[in-house]
């Protein structure tokens, strides 16, 4: 938690920091990319640099962390760290890589707020960056150790790819290699690596739209602007050997004998596939409502599913 010497600091600084986001999390990419510029391949979407939205995201959750410690002292923002936790599972963060991200951040915290930044504001956010990434890195360590296998990233063969509505397709893959596979919960989501022909690697989540255990299928929407879709549809053939993440993903079934709501739209009709044929194999007699929203029909990837 806070300490009482950086609460009020903190408190005070917010709503300059919060202003500021916008214009400090750019100069922090900046930074760290040309520090260390093989983060780009594998790990960050070149995408979201180039549209903002990963800089939206990262001042946002730091924003958002800080918030929770002066509204709610005591306590800390559980759900929204176990999204992030997730996500940077999915993508093999690691322990060290907070400490490299903290010393871009404060230099461009530093560097925009040259003005009026004083040692005692240093320290305070300095806390809190420590508190957030703690929190974090404690999760990740326990996702990791969850897994069926210590290793990141394994090979995975396609067996099936099969158009799924307007625009969308679905993968079906086998394990290329002996690694034991960790079972996959309803509604989870995997990382898949894809070079790009420029040669540069990148990274997507996808909700595994088919069976959960230890198969793995997934349904993407063909992005024509993209970088990552177009050469999944087009490009990528029965036979082709992919590298996946282990599965993450913090929202699943839970086991109550509750009724269940799912709400999706567009291609996020992925997840609840998943979560609605477990309910099915599993003969549940619990009440399920499902709610999707399509512009059209057709476009309904896994409306026969």
């Amino acid at each position: 938690m806070l300490s009482d010497k950086s609460f009020p600091v903190i408190q005070a600084t917010l709503p300059l920091v919060g202003s500021r986001s916008g214009e400090i999390t750019p100069k922090f990419y900046n930074r760290l990319f040309a520090a260390p510029p093989e983060l780009m391949d594998g790990l960050f979407s070149r995408s979201n640099q180039r549209n903002g939205a990963q800089q939206q995201a990262l001042a946002g959750s730091i924003a958002a962390f800080a918030s929770h410690l002066v509204t709610h002292p005591g306590t800390l923002p559980e759900t929204v760290l176990s999204r992030v936790a997730h996500r940077h599972a999915s993508l093999g963060i690691t322990e060290q890589q907070y400490q490299v991200v903290y010393e871009h951040l404060f230099a461009a915290i530093a560097e925009d707020l040259v003005e009026v930044i004083t040692p005692e504001i240093a320290d305070a956010w300095t806390e809190v960056y420590w508190l957030m990434a703690d929190a974090l890195i404690k999760l990740e360590k326990g996702l990791y150790a969850a897994q069926a296998n210590g290793v990141m990233w394994t090979p995975w063969r396609i067996v099936a790819k099969t158009p799924a509505g307007t625009g969308s397709m679905t993968f079906v893959l086998e394990p290329a290699d002996d690694t034991p596979v960790t079972e996959a919960l309803p509604g989870q989501y995997v990382s898949v690596k894809v070079t790009l022909p420029d040669g540069l690697r990148q990274v997507r989540q996808y909700s595994l739209s088919g069976d959960a255990g230890t198969t793995r299928s997934f349904t993407t929407k063909l992005d024509d602007g993209g970088e990552v879709s177009p050469v999944m549809h087009r490009d990528m053939k029965v036979g082709d050997v992919i590298e996946i993440s282990n599965p993450y993903g913090e929202i699943t079934l839970n086991e109550d004998e509750g009724p269940v709501v799912l709400a999706s739209a567009g291609i996020g009709c992925t997840p609840t596939a998943s979560i609605l044929r477990s309910l099915a194999e599993t003969r549940s007699d619990r009440q399920v409502l499902v709610l999707h929203a399509e512009s059209t029909m057709d476009s309904w990837a896994l409306r026969s599913k």
